[in-house]
């Protein structure tokens, strides 16, 4: 579901990020040009040729839909990892307030934290697997003690440690191996308490009663399937007032922005989004991506 709104705005936080360029450039710095390099990644900026010749209301509905994308970033997060957020706000919370900003094992956490926040997670945002790192656990352990506390602690430290270290422990976001049951063996967050067998029996039952509809709809697009104590299996609905309510609130309120200055087949489009965040329901989530991909 966020990665369809994600699409919608993407080109609102390009176009953003290309206001902060200096005035006068050389030929070489009006080409795309690499903000920082680790590992296997490579940031880089690009300029939007005519941002600047769109009317300020067309830039203020830009603007309006960045910062509804800003407001799906820890959804992202938690769907790639049930752990990712206490994870990545431990990690932050070193990284701010570390008084010694020097040496192989700071650089190395560094990076790792870069990594992080490039694939959403603790995962690989291509292969899959999870980062290894580069700085010692007995390191990591000084920094837990000296800038974690009761206060900001997200987890609990040896689990912490573990969920880092030890190679063996969700090892893969999603893992394909044949063999292997997909839904158990994977760290990704769409699923708890449920096997392959379990979700592939729940579906199945879905697809089986709507055979006949010449528009289904896309079962499991925008939910968590889980357990509940007696056993009987449910879908938790990404929705207002269900799962991530707290941000899709949020998103919905520049998504309700964007729409008071957009043109009228933008409004349709937002409107159509924003009945879908409300209802959680995948036939609004169907019009809305007809409306999509007219637009």
């Amino acid at each position: 579901m966020m990665n369809k709104f994600l699409g919608l705005t993407a080109m609102g936080v390009i176009a953003l990020a290309s206001c902060t360029a200096p005035v006068e450039q050389t030929k070489q710095e009006e080409q795309p040009w690499i903000v920082d390099r680790f590992d296997d990644i490579k940031v880089i900026r690009y300029e939007v040729p005519g941002f600047e010749d769109l009317t300020l209301q067309e830039k203020e509905y830009v603007y309006y839909l960045a910062e509804a994308a800003k407001c799906g970033r820890d959804i992202l997060f938690d769907q790639n990892f049930k752990y990712n957020l206490a994870v990545r706000r431990t990690l932050e919370s070193i990284y701010t307030a570390s008084e010694v900003r020097e040496g192989d094992e700071f650089k190395a956490f560094e990076k790792y934290l870069k990594k992080v926040w490039f694939a959403n997670g603790i995962h690989h945002h291509y292969s899959n697997d999870k980062f290894k790192p580069e700085f010692t656990e007995a390191w990591f352990r000084d920094q837990l003690a000296a800038y974690i506390n009761d206060e900001n602690r997200q987890i609990e430290d040896d689990f912490l440690c573990q969920i880092i270290f030890d190679e063996t422990l969700y090892a893969s976001r999603l893992n394909q191996k044949e063999g292997v049951d997909v839904i158990t063996e994977s760290a990704n967050n769409y699923y708890e308490g449920v096997n392959q067998a379990e979700v592939e029996e729940f579906y199945g039952k879905m697809v089986a009663a709507d055979a006949n509809n010449p528009e289904p709809i896309s079962y499991g697009l925008n939910s968590k399937l889980m357990k509940d104590e007696n056993g009987k299996i449910y879908e938790k609905v990404w929705k207002i007032g269900g799962m991530y309510t707290e941000a899709l609130e949020q998103i919905v309120y520049w998504l309700e922005k964007a729409a008071a200055v957009a043109n009228p087949t933008q409004r349709e489009v937002l409107e159509a989004l924003i009945k879908y965040y409300h209802t959680g329901d995948l036939k609004d989530f169907d019009n809305y991506s007809v409306l999509w991909v007219k637009d």
